[in-house]
């Protein structure tokens, strides 16, 4: 037996053995991460020991299949995971974010697909991007795949890609929506990603010509995300996606709010305007961090109770969660990221001159969150109306044919 399947056989064994202390491998990396935020920043893309951090400390196995040496956890602790480090990196807790994301979905794909992911690399992080932008046409032995999908976060550290694709032609009784596995070998990465924000997570447009799929690689998406993949074994993989992923989203945005909230506590404790006057003791400071304060703290709380339902779902393990559940989850998700960005637009508007500069912490969760809120999943005005609809009708207008809204 070689040196890496050695390895792959005692991580295997460990998963399988022991329960992996999350937040111990958490804590142990926070100094490492936290060293590299400026470095992914100017890079555009995930500094390679940020990502090295990630893999080495166990955290990219936490939803892999157990079979291939991850810990198949409950998205909770991914959460919890993401909202922590991104306190001190955004690019991190973001790539860390999506695609454990991934491992998520993958684990609802046929077990020779999964072997291919993950098979002597099991701490791989796999990217990739779930809107439907490609095109798969059916052939002999599987499918031919073409098409460009922009906002491929961790493409640079990725051997394998997950992309959505529409079927070309579907017949009346056809799944619309695919979603699929491709290797490196087969993806361009063209670097589109210059922004406002996230900047470090190197989100950049991937490109397939013409690939061949094997159909092990290819999955419906309306089953498949709602839990119902018979090659589902484990309750993470019978949770909803639709549900999971914004919990996921929010739990990283979440954490930039509150290392921002931080920073700015710290900074104005020190701030003295030419008059010499404090700007600690002005009322209108005070209101505004009291304000930001309730709202982050409020999110936490929203947070947290999402993460125990989660839990007692896994409990549960009864694929589909019901409609009630799934859009309640996407709906809280929503609201988590809408208080982060009241709280940090508030404070980032008295963050004063300083503010301006590219060094700030606050003026980095103020625009990694400006731009992280933008993500589909957790769109405010799309979510709420989503909610809204639901809760007047009882009905989310869902396509069976098609991936779910919730």
């Amino acid at each position: 037996m070689n040196s890496a399947a050695a390895m792959q056989k005692v991580q295997s064994e460990a998963a399988t053995d022991s329960v992996f202390d999350y937040k111990a491998a958490v804590y142990s990396i926070l100094p490492r991460i936290a060293a590299t935020t400026h470095e992914s920043d100017k890079q555009r893309r995930l500094a390679d020991d940020a990502a090295n951090a990630l893999r080495e400390s166990g955290l990219s196995r936490m939803i892999t299949p157990k079979q291939f040496g991850g810990y198949e956890m409950s998205p909770s602790a991914h959460i919890w995971a993401c909202a922590e480090i991104g306190k001190v990196c955004s690019a991190a807790s973001w790539v860390l974010m999506v695609c454990v994301a991934h491992d998520y979905i993958i684990g609802r794909f046929p077990e020779e697909c999964q072997r291919e992911v993950y098979e002597g690399d099991a701490d791989n992080l796999v990217a990739g991007s779930l809107a439907p932008a490609g095109v798969l046409t059916p052939v002999e032995g599987g499918w031919r795949l073409t098409g460009r999908w922009q906002f491929g976060s961790g493409s640079d550290h990725s051997p394998w890609f997950i992309v959505g694709s529409r079927r070309a032609n579907p017949g009346p009784d056809d799944y619309l929506i695919h979603h699929v596995m491709v290797p490196l070998a087969d993806v361009e990465i063209v670097d589109t990603w210059h922004t406002l924000g996230m900047r470090g997570t190197g989100s950049k447009d991937l490109v397939v010509t013409d690939a061949f799929i094997p159909a092990h690689r290819a999955v419906p998406t309306q089953p498949t995300f709602l839990g119902l993949s018979p090659h589902a074994k484990a309750p993470t993989y019978r949770l909803s996606v639709y549900s999971g992923l914004p919990a996921m989203l929010s739990g990283s945005v979440l954490g930039m709010a509150e290392g921002g909230l931080k920073a700015f506590i710290d900074a104005t404790a020190k701030r003295v305007t030419p008059a010499g006057v404090v700007k600690a003791v002005n009322a209108s400071m005070q209101k505004r961090v009291a304000e930001s304060s309730a709202e982050i703290a409020a999110a936490r709380r929203l947070l947290t109770d999402m993460c125990e339902r989660f839990d007692k779902l896994m409990e549960i393990d009864q694929a589909p969660m019901a409609t009630e559940d799934r859009i309640q989850m996407r709906w809280d998700a929503a609201y988590v990221v809408e208080l982060c960005r009241r709280a940090i637009d508030r404070i980032y508007a008295a963050s004063g001159a300083a503010g301006i500069y590219e060094g700030s912490p606050v003026y980095r969760a103020f625009r990694d969150i400006s731009t992280a809120c933008h993500h589909a999943v957790i769109d405010f005005d799309t979510v709420s109306g989503m909610m809204g609809q639901f809760k007047l009708t009882g009905d989310l207008g869902e396509n069976p044919r098609a991936a779910p809204f919730a």
